[in-house]
């Protein structure tokens, strides 16, 4: 004969532990703890394009044409506030 306790009283669990809620192991010993300031921030697309005060399709076709220093995060592009103030500031020739 099986089991005899109620199908819905057996836990299905990937890991042995059932009263684990603390993530271990291998794959989360080697977390990164990213620190950032005020002026290292993240942008996304708009909100580039809002600080260069130019469109979104103006800031991709910079970014295209390898004007402007950009992150890919899977399909997405990222651009840090540091690097935009380094494209605004002027150069001397």
């Amino acid at each position: 004969m099986a089991d005899k306790t109620p199908y819905f009283q057996n836990e299905k669990r990937y890991n042995k532990c059932s009263t684990c809620s603390k993530k271990t192991g291998p794959l989360f010993e080697n977390l990164i703890e990213i620190k950032t300031d005020e002026n290292n921030r993240w942008l996304n697309t708009n909100e580039a394009a809002e600080f260069l005060r130019l469109t979104p399709n103006a800031l991709r076709i910079l970014v295209h044409r390898a004007q402007v220093k950009y992150y890919k995060f899977g399909r997405r592009l990222r651009f840090r506030e540091n690097d935009l103030h380094s494209l605004i500031l002027p150069t001397e020739v």
